[in-house]
């Protein structure tokens, strides 16, 4: 039975990994489609190619920054907790001053003639014993409150310390985080001049036509190989948790927003030929993009037209599409928890304003995600 399990265990994990490299097989097989295509577009393609390079410094720009922002929340978390712990030392070395004043007070107040004076005095034979007592039990006190004192603030000191070479390290990751805003900031500025020319190039509307039926081709051919190639993954079954089908109107939605675009709407630039087969959530740049439910990510990367698009697999044929990221926190092959950040709102894809595509699909069919999610989205607090 053991042998069973444990082989059981092994096979679950090859085929887990298998479908890891088939997934990553994937993914890059999309990044050289997408370049051959630029490449056979001539300056039009060149255009793109300029788009997609800048939105992808864009997207390891605010990968590094939001990296960043973590380790310095954790910094300062550190560095709290140390000042919470000097403040309980100081309070302990206080008592035990208090302490040893208190005791000395006391021995002053017993007699100010040294033992040995006591001892040769014969007026008060009878009190020699009792105080000659009390004297050593005020001197093992005391020499108790002075070793726990001289503790304490050993402890004290080291904590100080720490809590300096803390703040140290803080101070190198504020000056770490500004330089990285710059970068973020130098990248964005290259997308906005890649954007502008694209956009001139483009044209007419029947060359942004074609655009959106080529877009929505691509990724219905990325849909196909994906689920391909998870469709025999036995470790989906791992996942503790209700059956994707059985959510319907109970999920939550991936960030808080406005409902701009709904499903099933006609795509702008197609007369009615095309229609929205997700939604557009309007949000503000950089605010978490979270997964509706457990599940794996199956792809991770920069698709046209889609921006930097993050796919979650969620087993029996059902996933969930998050687009025109700014940055993706998640690889291919990542287990992923519900309410999980997995991305930031952005404008990749070339976007015009900031925001989230957000679909949902069965066995590559296009599902409403407003018959799936609770309410409407909710718009961000201020």
């Amino acid at each position: 039975m053991l042998c069973l399990l444990v082989c059981g265990g092994l096979s679950t994990r090859a085929q887990a990994s298998d479908t890891e490299k088939k997934l990553e097989s994937i993914q890059s097989s999309i990044q050289r489609v997408t370049q051959q295509l630029e490449s056979a577009q001539g300056q039009r393609g060149k255009l793109e190619e300029s788009l997609r390079n800048a939105e992808q410094a864009i997207a390891q720009a605010a990968g590094n920054l939001h990296d960043t922002q973590l380790k310095l929340a954790e910094q300062r978390r550190q560095l709290d907790s140390l000042d919470h712990k000097a403040a309980r030392q100081e309070q302990a070395v206080q008592t035990q001053v208090d302490a040893l004043r208190a005791q000395v007070d006391s021995a002053y107040r017993m007699g100010r003639q040294p033992a040995i004076k006591l001892f040769l005095n014969q007026e008060h034979p009878a009190l020699l014993g009792r105080m000659l007592a009390y004297y050593d039990y005020l001197n093992h006190a005391r020499q108790t409150v002075i070793a726990s004192a001289q503790q304490e603030l050993a402890g004290l000191i080291a904590t100080r310390q720490q809590a300096d070479a803390e703040k140290h390290q803080l101070q190198k990751t504020l000056a770490e985080q500004r330089a990285r805003e710059a970068t973020l900031k130098q990248a964005e500025q290259v997308r906005r001049v890649a954007l502008a020319k694209l956009d001139q190039s483009i044209g007419d509307k029947r060359n942004r036509l074609k655009d959106l039926q080529a877009n929505e081709r691509r990724l219905r051919e990325l849909l196909s190989s994906v689920g391909n190639a998870v469709v025999n993954d036995a470790s989906l079954n791992a996942l503790s948790q209700m059956p994707f089908s059985q959510l319907r109107g109970r999920l939550p939605w991936p960030t808080d927003g406005q409902l701009r675009v709904r499903f099933n709407t006609p795509r702008s630039g197609s007369n009615g030929s095309l229609r929205w087969q997700g939604v557009f959530i309007s949000a503000p740049k950089g605010q978490p993009v979270r997964a509706i439910d457990a599940g794996r990510v199956v792809f991770a990367d920069w698709l046209r037209g889609y921006g930097l698009l993050l796919i979650i697999d969620h087993g029996h044929g059902f996933m969930s599409l998050y687009g025109h990221n700014q940055a993706i926190y998640r690889r291919v092959g990542t287990w992923v928890r519900a309410g999980e950040t997995v991305a930031s709102i952005g404008d990749s894809g070339g976007q015009a304003v900031d925001g989230l595509y957000f679909a949902i699909r069965h066995d590559g069919k296009p599902l409403n995600p407003a018959s799936w999610c609770r309410g409407e989205p909710r718009l961000a607090s201020k």
